[in-house]
C-alpha cells in the first residue's frame, strides 16, 4: 500500500499592514473640486444658451447670462456648505459613539477624523465658490467658454442637418448643371431684370 504523500505548506508570511495613505489637503481637494465644478457649470450654461436660442427664439445677453453663472455659483456654494454642516453633524454623533459599527457602510468612531476632514473640505470649496461670484475675470470666462461653446454645437448640428437635408437627395450631375443655371441666371433672369429697370 503507498503511503500518501505528505504536502509541504509554505511557510506563512509575516502580516505586513499596508500603509495609510496621507488624506488629501484641503486646498488640492478644493483646487481640484473647483476644476470639476468650472467644467459643470460652464456644460450648465452652454445648454441653458442652445435651449434658449432653439426653444424659445432668445438672442444671447452676456449680461443676462453672467447673473445666470453668478446665480449657479450662489446655489453650488449653499450646496458644499450644506454637506459641510452634514459631515460635522456625524464627526459629533460618532465622536460618542461606543463599539464598532453594525454595518460595514456606517460611520464609526474611527471614522471622526475622516468625517471632519471632509467637513474642511467642503465649507473651503463652498467658500471658493462663494467667493468667485463676486468675481468678474472668472463670470465673464466663464459665460465666453460657454457661448463659443454652444455655437459650435449649434453650428455642428446645422451643418448635419443641411448635409443630411441636401446632401442625400443632391442630383450626381449637380456641379455640371450648375454651370447651365449661373449662365441661364445672367443671360436670361438678370438681363430681364435689367431691362426692367430702365
Amino acid at each position: 500500500m503507498a503511503r500518501k504523500r505528505e504536502r509541504r505548506s509554505a511557510p506563512a508570511r509575516p502580516y505586513v499592514p499596508v500603509p495609510r495613505a496621507e488624506p488629501i489637503t484641503v486646498e488640492h481637494a478644493v483646487e481640484e473640486a473647483m476644476l470639476i465644478a468650472r467644467s459643470a457649470l460652464t456644460m450648465e450654461v452652454k445648454n441653458r444658451i442652445i435651449v434658449g436660442a432653439l426653444r424659445d427664439d432668445l438672442a444671447f445677453d452676456p449680461a443676462e447670462t453672467a447673473g445666470l453663472v453668478k446665480s449657479e455659483l450662489a446655489v453650488l456654494s449653499r450646496e458644499q456648505a450644506g454637506y459641510a454642516r452634514r459631515m460635522n453633524r456625524l464627526a459629533v454623533a460618532v465622536s460618542g459613539a461606543r463599539g464598532s459599527s453594525i454595518r460595514d457602510h456606517d460611520y464609526g468612531p474611527r471614522d471622526y477624523r475622516v468625517l471632519t476632514h471632509r467637513g474642511k473640505i467642503y465649507a473651503a470649496l463652498s467658500e471658493e465658490l462663494e467667493r468667485l461670484v463676486g468675481d468678474e475675470a472668472f463670470v465673464d470666462d466663464v459665460v465666453e467658454t460657454a457661448r463659443a461653446q454652444a455655437w459650435a454645437e449649434l453650428g455642428r448640428t446645422i451643418v448635419s442637418r443641411l448635409e443630411r437635408t441636401f446632401g442625400a437627395h443632391r442630383d450626381p450631375d449637380y456641379a455640371i448643371d450648375r454651370i447651365d443655371r449661373m449662365r441661364s441666371l445672367v443671360e436670361v433672369d438678370l438681363a430681364a431684370l435689367d431691362r426692367k429697370s430702365h
